[in-house]
């Protein structure tokens, strides 16, 4: 390996991002490993767009081997991961940013204009699902109704308002991530002190867990629309303690740890013990454990360099998946709900219940062919729909909020009151023990006048 010291710092710099610090007088390279720390996280973004096909595979409405898997049965989690993610991601964004009332109110902004028009979009989509179906001679608007399109528009519908998931089923999540983001940015702007927030961040975990045990949710995939809120919000901390982890192991592990055979392996060792995990029946509570396997992927892939599995994630196919992971997860319901209309009016096929939902009952050659179609336009409308949804109203959002917002809470914030009431709200500060000045003996000795004159 090629290491190079500085020769007045003490610093060896590795291959990958790896610096070596050595304390004065100390022999090279037997020191702890400070790891780079990156602005992106490329490798963790192609892992959510993983977690977003598994997703589109598990709700394929039609029987095939790949739906049938163990591991692909237990896709609802991958929501998990998704929270355990945002919570990582958010606090390395933003958690030292929220020091204000306005920041708190650029974060919220751009959170929405990020989550809330592809939403709308495909909430739309649905709509018009609803309204063709009374051509078609089908009872419309039955689960989605009047009051689960409000609660959709409102973004309200994973807020226990609602019996059943309506409309894009999908989106519940993202109900219940954007207030968690609020809850969030609350907490950040009370407790600035991180070890405060820290402990705070323990809390919630710990009674979002208590909380789904309590109200009898003992498999995490059954908290949604009832609970999904309780749900987000521990794994979203959770996602906040491993970066906090992170924040801490970067500068303290041992070189041999992080350069040698040892930080090729971890994130392996990650991906095979999470695969083995969701490839197991999870029954009772054993689902609760999945979002510690997140965590523990999620961190020895920050965590090492070089690593075999790192270099491949970090591949442009794999970050392609990424940065449309979102349009993957949102947009799937819609088009794996066509694909079954059409099969089902071109070939009849007779439905059956796979793990108590309908699916159309297909040879697995079939089922095959029909899921990489399936997948194929999932991955064709999420590129369109970033290109032309996602990425300009991001844009427009930012462009809001460093233009217009920025300006309307500093207007907001320099707007002067009466004086009557300025006075009040904002007395001028006195040194105590200060004589008053030549205008305030004035006052004093006219209202003296004015009690002397009124009494009886």
């Amino acid at each position: 390996m090629n290491w190079q010291l500085g020769a007045r710092t003490g610093v060896v710099v590795g291959p990958s991002g790896v610096v070596l610090l050595e304390h004065p007088g100390a022999r090279a390279a037997r020191a702890t490993v400070a790891i780079v720390q990156p602005t992106y996280f490329f490798a963790l973004e192609s892992l959510r767009g993983i977690a977003a096909l598994i997703v589109v595979c598990f709700h394929a409405r039609w029987t095939n081997p790949i739906t049938t898997l163990e591991f692909v049965q237990n896709g609802p989690l991958m929501v998990d991961f998704f929270f355990v993610l945002s919570g990582f991601v958010i606090y390395h964004s933003y958690g030292d940013r929220l020091k204000s009332g306005s920041d708190v109110a650029r974060f919220t902004w751009l959170r929405l204009g990020r989550l809330y028009p592809l939403h709308l979009a495909c909430l739309l989509v649905f709509l018009a699902f609803e309204i063709g179906k009374w051509p078609l001679d089908q009872p419309a608007f039955i689960t989605n109704n009047k009051f689960a399109l409000v609660s959709n528009l409102l973004l309200i519908h994973a807020l226990g308002v609602q019996k059943k998931l309506t409309f894009n089923y999908p989106s519940w999540s993202v109900s219940a991530e954007f207030y968690t983001y609020l809850l969030f940015a609350l907490l950040r702007l009370l407790l600035p002190s991180r070890r405060s927030f820290v402990l705070v961040a323990i809390g919630v975990v710990a009674i979002s867990a208590a909380t789904l045990l309590a109200v009898g949710k003992f498999r995490l995939m059954d908290a949604a629309q009832d609970w999904g809120l309780i749900r987000c919000t521990g794994e979203f901390f959770l996602g906040i303690l491993t970066y906090h982890a992170y924040s801490a192991l970067r500068t303290r592990l041992p070189a041999w740890v992080a350069s040698g055979l040892l930080s090729k392996t971890l994130p392996l060792v990650a991906l095979i013990a999470t695969i083995a995990f969701l490839s197991q029946p999870l029954f009772g509570t054993w689902s609760f454990a999945f979002p510690l396997f997140g965590a523990a992927l999620i961190l020895t892939v920050v965590l090492t360099s070089g690593s075999p599995i790192v270099d491949l994630l970090q591949a442009r196919p794999f970050r392609w998946l990424g940065k449309v992971s979102y349009s993957i997860y949102m947009v799937h319901a819609a088009i794996g709900w066509l694909i079954a209309q059409a099969l089902s009016a071109a070939f009849h096929f007779p439905r059956v219940l796979v793990d108590g939902d309908p699916a159309l009952a297909m040879s697995p050659g079939g089922g095959l062919l029909i899921l990489a179609v399936y997948i194929c336009a999932v991955l064709l409308v999420s590129q369109a729909t970033f290109r032309w949804i996602e990425e300009p109203f991001r844009a427009k959002a930012k462009e809001f909020a460093t233009q217009r917002l920025a300006g309307l809470i500093s207007a907001a914030s320099s707007v002067r009151l009466p004086s009557r009431w300025s006075n009040v709200l904002h007395p001028a500060p006195r040194h105590v023990g200060a004589w008053p000045s030549q205008l305030e003996r004035r006052g004093m000795t006219r209202r003296r006048n004015d009690w002397v004159a009124r009494r009886p």
